[in-house]
C-alpha cells in the first residue's frame, strides 16, 4: 500500500498565526531525490531522519542517530511529514513551543532507491532501502516498519546501516557534532542571541493579545547586472588578509535558482547562457537551499582539471557558433563557484568574502555539477608559481574582508601566468599558398570611442574552424576600415563591422602597441567589442 504525501498532521499541530514556520505544500519532486538529517535538541537529543518523497519530506526521528555499523539497529520513530522547504532550517525553537530546542542540519545531500521505483510505496509496504551520497553519510541503508510494545505509542522502525565499503564500526556520531550547512552546532545556537527562532505556536496566546508575530522577514532576492570585476596587477604577493584563487578561464555566469526552481544563468553582459548551454539547467536541483545567487565561470576541464578557453570552444558547432556540436558530450561542463550573494533568506553582499565562502562551500549539494573554488590565505607568489607550471591562466586575490559590488574594484585583483586578450575583430586579409578562407584576423582594441589596430593573428585556426569563420566575415564586410590608424598587412585586407571579439593569447606588447606572437583561442559571445580595451596592469605595491 502506498503512503502519500500528506501535510494534515504537520498543519494540525501548529498555528500560522503565530508561527515562522512554513505552512508549506507538497510540491513537484525532480529527477532527483534530496534527504536532510537534522540534529534537534529538544527535550532529548534526536536526529530528524527526513527523505524526499511524494512531495513531502517523511520523517523519522532517531534518538541515537545513525550508525555507520551494521550491527547497530538504530530505533526510529516515524512522524508527521514536513514540508519539503523545512529541510534547510537551522535555529532555535523557542521554550514551551512544539519540539522546544536547538536544531542544526547535520547532512544533506541526494539518495535513490536501492529497491523499488516510487519512496512512497516503499515506505508504504514497511520498508525502504536506500543509497544516500551526503556530506556525511554514504551508502545503502533500510528502514523497516517493526511491532511495538505493548502499550506502546507511535510507529517504531529500525534504521539499519547495509553492507558497502562505508562500513565503519568505529565511527563515533557524538564527537561529528557540526552542521554541514554552516559549520555550527546546537550548542552555539543556544548561546546566541541573534539565532532564527522557529515559533511553532504550539503555546496559547496570552489573553487580550492582539498582535500576531510577525514571520522572520525574508531579504528580497538581488538581481546582478554586473558581476564584481578584477583589476590587473603587475606582479603576485603575499599577504595574510588576502585569499588566493585559480583564475578560471570560461565564461563568467551570475547564477540564480529561486523557490519554484526557476533558473537563470546570465553572462556579464546579460546574455542568457541556458540557450547555449542547455545542459545547465540541472543546476536547478544542484543547491541546499532555495532560493539562491551564485557568482562563477562556466569552464570544461581537462584531465588534469584545468580549465581552457579553447577547450569550451571545442563544443560548439563552428557552422553555427551560437549552437552546440555533436562532439558537446566531449567536452563536459563544470560550473567552478567562487562566490554567494543570496541564500537562506538572506542578501549576502555586505557579508565579508570568507563567510561568504563558507557558506557558499555548504550551498553545494551536487558537487558533480558545481565545483566550490578553493582557496589559500596569504601565500600568493609559491601559489602563483603553481599556477604557472601547471600553465593555467592565472590566479585572482581578494580581500578576505571584502564585501560585493557590482563594479570593478581593487579588492579584487588578477595576476596573469599568461597574457590574453579580449580583442575586436576589425577585417581578415586574403590568405595564401594552399590555405582557404583567410590569411588572418586584423585585431583592435578601443580608446575611447575610437578601435585602434593591435595586432593581427594567423594561428590557433583549422580548416572547419577557418571556413566557417570565413561565413560570418564575409557577412558582416565593409567597404572602408573601421580602425582609427593605418594597418599595414602582408596581403590584401578586407574590412569588417567591429561586431565580433576575439580571445587571443600572446607572449608581450611592443612598444607600437601590438600584440607579439598571438594566437587565436576562440570567439567570445559574452563580451561586447566596446569592452575590448587594453588592460594595463596596476603596480602591485599601489593596490595593496
Amino acid at each position: 500500500m502506498r503512503e502519500p504525501g500528506s501535510l494534515k498532521r504537520y498543519h494540525a499541530k501548529r498555528d500560522f498565526k503565530t508561527t515562522p514556520e512554513p505552512r508549506g505544500k507538497p510540491v513537484k519532486g525532480g529527477k532527483r531525490l534530496r534527504f536532510v538529517i537534522q540534529k534537534h535538541r529538544a527535550s532529548r537529543l534526536h536526529y530528524d531522519f527526513r527523505l524526499e518523497a511524494d512531495g513531502v519530506l517523511k520523517s523519522w526521528a532517531v534518538p541515537k542517530g545513525p550508525s555507520r555499523d551494521p550491527a547497530d539497529r538504530r530505533l526510529a520513530m516515524h512522524v508527521e511529514d514536513h514540508p519539503f522547504d523545512y529541510r534547510t532550517f537551522e535555529g532555535i525553537i523557542p521554550k514551551g513551543q512544539y519540539g522546544a530546542g536547538e536544531v542544526i542540519v547535520w547532512d544533506e545531500g541526494w539518495y535513490k532507491l536501492a529497491e523499488g521505483e516510487d519512496p512512497a510505496a516503499e515506505i508504504g509496504r514497511g520498508k525502504i532501502k536506500f543509497i544516500l551520497s551526503g556530506k556525511k553519510l554514504n551508502g545503502e541503508f533500510t528502514l523497516v516498519r517493526i511491532k511495538g510494545r505493548a502499550g506502546d505509542s507511535g510507529d517504531p522502525w529500525l534504521l539499519i546501516k547495509d553492507h558497502d565499503e562505508f562500513v565503519d564500526p568505529k565511527y563515533d556520531i557524538t564527537r561529528d557534532n557540526t552542521s554541514a550547512k554552516t559549520g555550527r552546532t546546537v550548542e552555539s545556537y543556544a548561546k546566541d542571541p541573534r539565532a532564527p527562532h522557529w515559533d511553532s505556536g504550539r503555546k496559547a496566546a496570552p489573553r487580550g493579545a492582539t498582535k500576531e508575530k510577525k514571520s522572520a522577514k525574508r531579504d528580497p532576492v538581488p538581481v546582478i547586472h554586473t558581476p564584481m570585476l578584477a583589476t590587473l596587477v603587475d606582479a603576485p604577493f603575499d599577504d595574510d588578509e588576502w585569499l588566493f584563487e585559480i583564475k578560471w578561464d570560461g565564461y563568467r555566469a551570475i547564477c540564480t535558482v529561486r523557490e519554484d526552481g526557476k533558473i537563470s544563468l546570465v553572462s556579464r553582459n546579460g546574455l542568457d547562457f541556458l540557450g547555449q548551454f542547455p545542459e545547465l539547467e540541472e543546476l536547478r536541483g544542484a543547491w541546499t537551499t532555495l532560493p539562491i545567487v551564485v557568482d562563477g565561470e562556466i569552464v570544461s576541464l581537462d584531465e588534469r582539471g584545468r580549465s581552457s578557453f579553447q577547450r569550451l570552444q571545442g563544443s560548439f558547432n563552428r557552422n553555427r557558433p551560437s549552437a552546440r556540436s555533436s562532439d558537446a558530450k566531449h567536452y563536459p561542463l563544470t560550473y567552478a563557484v567562487f562566490d554567494i550573494l543570496y541564500a537562506d533568506g538572506k542578501d549576502l553582499r555586505k557579508t565579508p568574502l570568507e563567510e561568504r565562502k563558507a557558506v557558499l562551500e555548504h550551498a553545494i549539494g551536487d558537487p558533480d555539477l558545481v565545483l566550490y573554488s578553493k582557496h589559500v590565505i596569504g601565500d600568493g607568489c609559491a601559489f602563483f608559481e603553481q599556477a604557472q607550471r601547471q600553465q593555467l591562466e592565472g590566479i585572482i586575490g581578494k580581500r578576505r574582508d571584502s564585501t560585493y559590488h557590482e563594479r570593478r574594484t581593487r579588492d579584487w585583483v588578477k595576476i596573469k601566468a599568461q597574457l590574453e586578450q579580449e580583442c575586436v575583430i576589425g577585417g581578415f586579409t586574403e590568405p595564401r599558398g594552399s590555405r582557404k578562407g583567410f590569411g588572418a584576423l586584423l585585431l583592435g582594441l578601443y580608446q575611447g570611442k575610437k578601435l585602434y589596430y593591435a595586432g593581427h593573428v594567423g594561428t590557433g585556426f583549422d580548416t572547419k574552424m577557418l571556413a566557417a569563420m570565413t561565413a560570418q566575415l564575409r557577412k558582416i564586410e565593409r567597404k572602408t576600415s573601421p580602425f582609427a590608424n593605418d594597418v599595414a598587412s602582408n596581403t590584401k585586407a578586407h574590412w569588417v563591422e567591429p561586431k565580433l571579439v576575439a580571445q587571443v593569447r600572446f607572449t608581450e606588447w611592443t612598444r607600437d602597441g601590438v600584440m607579439r606572437q598571438p594566437a587565436f583561442l576562440g570567439l567570445r559571445t559574452d563580451k561586447t567589442p566596446k569592452e575590448c580595451v587594453r588592460e594595463v596592469p596596476a603596480d602591485t605595491d599601489d593596490v595593496t
